[in-house]
């Protein structure tokens, strides 16, 4: 019988979450052999271990866990924060890997996630003091001072040991020093500033800022539905290798690029609707597989479409679609004088925070504020000039995107744009953004950035 494509049987799983895997013997033992290397100090031994375990048992918790130690170990911040998140995913309940996501994140200035995780954490075993100092460093960072204080107290409470008398004291004196300090007072709003230091030509991709909705099974013995070219094929190829990754936005990218050079292209097209439905797009992920629906001539293909529809049809339907999602129009739904306030100070502190390029704070507040206020345009914009300055070009561009949609005379965000493809070595996308915003006389250009525009188009090749 014909091997049918695995295209035909992806099926998104949102909300679904299995129960944590049992690791065969050579996972037990790769992965023995990984902590004690670990523990010797012998991280690239412990990765190779690691990984050992991870292919004889995929999903295996305590492994994802370890990699993510050994990654801390050798500085790889970003790449260590995603194993701890892989392995709280695979088993939610593993409370070393909340802590250990905690505390990457809060050394990382990723103190939104920090605190989700310490959160998770602190629910698991309340009874252990670290985790309450970690929550209320990172409510702390966030501006969150009654948490802060809450969180402070309840490590109060529970520290016992003699030795950590110094983290006492601090609590003690940021508990004083939070209940004295003022309400922060309502601040205007001023476009974003973008940075201009030249981002390096391979960009340095990380997990997204929020937890994607659990990912459709990626092929394992893909058959084309219809011939790809030489240039779709090898961005398809691209999309995978992100994919597997857990590079979503940049896989993305990558597939769509695969579609621009293919329009009809039904597994570039089918991969594309995956990769927007993981990042929370259901919308557009809807329209891919639609077109997916016209164009195969295969019914099994046309019923994996159908049914990935109606997962994201209610999947919109129970939690509502995001802005950039529903394209919802400047100021659409309401918005309360006092969430506006409150929106806006965020945004006053995450722009504050960019102009001192403390980029991983400065996005925890301006995720904040588009949270309270998800048609500020400026938000986006300063969003996207955060991800820059973090190197995350991909999710910049996004951003960058939707503040056009919601503001087209805006230039900001096209200098931004050509910023971040250039980061993701789009030469010719960067040239076409760096091109209109020199062109551009709209009132926020700044006449410094039409210099330096000007001066990187000639620097493209």
């Amino acid at each position: 019988m014909r091997k049918l494509m695995m295209l035909l049987v992806i099926a998104l799983s949102f909300g679904a979450r299995a129960a944590p895997v049992t690791p065969s013997p050579a996972a037990k033992s790769a992965f023995d052999r990984g902590e004690k290397a670990l523990e010797a100090g012998q991280y690239d031994a412990a990765i190779a271990a690691y990984q050992e375990s991870l292919k004889a048992t995929p999903g295996y918790a305590a492994a994802l866990n370890g990699m993510g130690s050994a990654l801390f170990k050798q500085k790889k911040a970003p790449e260590a924060i995603a194993q701890f998140k892989a392995a709280s995913d695979a088993d939610p309940s593993f409370k070393l890997a909340w802590f250990n996501l905690g505390y990457a994140a809060r050394k990382s200035s990723d103190f939104a996630t920090a605190a989700g995780a310490y959160e998770k954490y602190t629910a698991l075993d309340p009874s252990d003091a670290d985790g309450f100092y970690g929550l209320a460093e990172s409510y702390k960072a966030l501006g969150q001072n009654d948490k802060a204080i809450s969180a402070y107290e309840a490590y109060l409470k529970k520290e016992t040991r003699p030795t950590e008398q110094k983290y006492l004291d601090r609590a003690k004196e940021a508990i004083a020093s939070l209940k004295a300090a003022p309400a922060p007072a309502a601040v205007a709003v001023a476009p974003a500033p973008v940075p201009t230091a030249t981002p390096a030509p391979t960009p340095v991709a990380t997990a997204p800022a929020a937890t994607p909705a659990p990912a459709a099974a990626q092929p394992t013995a893909a058959e084309p539905t219809n011939a790809l070219g030489g240039a779709a094929k090898k961005k398809v190829e691209e999309g995978d290798k992100f994919w597997a990754d857990k590079k979503y936005r940049e896989a993305s990218f990558s597939y769509q690029d695969a579609v621009n050079a293919d329009p009809n292209n039904v597994e570039a097209l089918f991969k594309l609707g995956n990769a927007y439905a993981v990042l929370g797009y259901y919308s557009q992920a809807i329209d891919r597989w639609s077109k997916v629906q016209q164009l195969s001539p295969d019914p099994a293909v046309k019923k994996s479409a159908q049914d990935n529809i109606a997962r994201a049809q209610a999947k919109i339907a129970s939690t509502g679609a995001s802005p950039q999602d529903a394209n919802k129009p400047p100021a659409s739904g309401p918005v309360a004088d006092t969430t506006r306030s409150q929106a806006r100070q965020y945004y006053e502190s995450g722009v504050q925070l960019i102009g001192q390029r403390r980029y991983g704070e400065a996005l925890n507040y301006l995720n904040e504020c588009l949270k309270l206020e998800p048609a500020l345009t400026v938000g986006y914009v300063a969003r996207g000039s955060t991800l820059i300055g973090l190197r995350r070009f991909a999710e910049a561009a996004i951003d960058y995107q939707y503040a056009l949609k919601l503001d087209p005379n805006l230039s900001s965000p096209l200098y931004g744009l050509a910023e971040a493809y250039r980061g993701m070595n789009r030469v010719d996308d960067a040239r076409a953004f760096y091109q209109r915003y020199v062109a551009s006389n709209s009132a926020d250009v700044r006449t410094e950035l039409q210099s330096d525009a000007r001066q990187k188009l000639d620097t493209l090749h």
